[in-house]
């Protein structure tokens, strides 16, 4: 309990948080003494945002490059409709649930690894497919243009083809990551915490206005995240928006 005597309190052996069931919603999310503290709303928010910033920075690293290699030597086509398809009909819960035994065996704990990597296979696939689309839509009489000017083709990849295409991957990466945001919080049910906890111990405790405040906090997050990349994306020159 925190100096408030008011604070969000955490049971030792389920580690929820003790809320009062008859304080509402919007109580809670403005209540200061629920944002502070181990528990509190900032905990579990800082929680959430480095592990999908972390997904989405290694997700990038992978799918961006390889996307781009392919695009440019015109190969990898069947990779697209594979990965669309395979992304779609694998859950992201069933694999991350698949995944605890093995981190288990290991010696790895309950995460953050199995949700690591459900999280990761989830955000590839828009991100390749938005780069692998982007570079292959650039007007090919641009790169030829770049080629005949003296170009090597490693400047017409990253100066010409990637540059033209890059409103479009920050689109995919913008999907992703809502995605990933809005996936995150299955995370409080496989032995983690972040703002899923919230809806967990709503859930637990069949608190109904803390499952809600916990929901409204994940989408708002969700929402938040959509917006900021497409501010970014509206502040990229206004060429490069017009020719892609």
């Amino acid at each position: 309990m925190d100096p408030t005597g008011t604070a969000v309190m955490r049971n030792g052996l389920l580690g929820q948080a003790a809320v009062p069931r008859d304080i509402g919603v919007f109580e809670f999310l403005f209540g200061r003494q629920y944002w502070t503290g181990e528990g509190g709303i900032l905990t579990s928010l800082s929680e959430t945002l480095l592990l999908c910033a972390a997904v989405m920075i290694v997700a990038t690293l992978i799918a961006v490059p390889v996307a781009t290699f392919l695009a440019h030597h015109d190969r990898g086509e069947l990779s697209v409709t594979w990965l669309v398809t395979i992304s779609r009909a694998v859950p992201t819960f069933a694999l991350a649930g698949l995944l605890v035994p093995i981190s288990l065996r290991r010696g790895w704990g309950f995460e953050p690894w199995p949700i690591f990597t459900a999280l990761l296979l989830l955000a590839i696939p828009p991100i390749y497919l938005n780069t692998y689309t982007g570079v292959r839509g650039v007007d090919r009489r641009v790169v030829e243009a770049a080629r005949a000017m003296g170009l090597s083709e490693r400047s017409v990849l990253v100066r010409v083809e990637l540059a033209l295409a890059t409103s479009v991957m920050l689109a995919g990466i913008r999907v992703a990551a809502v995605q990933v945001v809005a996936t995150e919080p299955i995370r409080a049910f496989l032995g983690g915490d972040g703002l899923g906890r919230f809806v967990r111990d709503g859930l637990g405790q069949n608190n109904d206005n803390l499952l809600l405040a916990g929901a409204i906090l994940v989408a708002s997050l969700a929402a938040l995240t959509g917006a900021g990349f497409g501010i970014l994306a509206r502040l990229l020159p206004r060429g490069v928006r017009r020719i892609t």
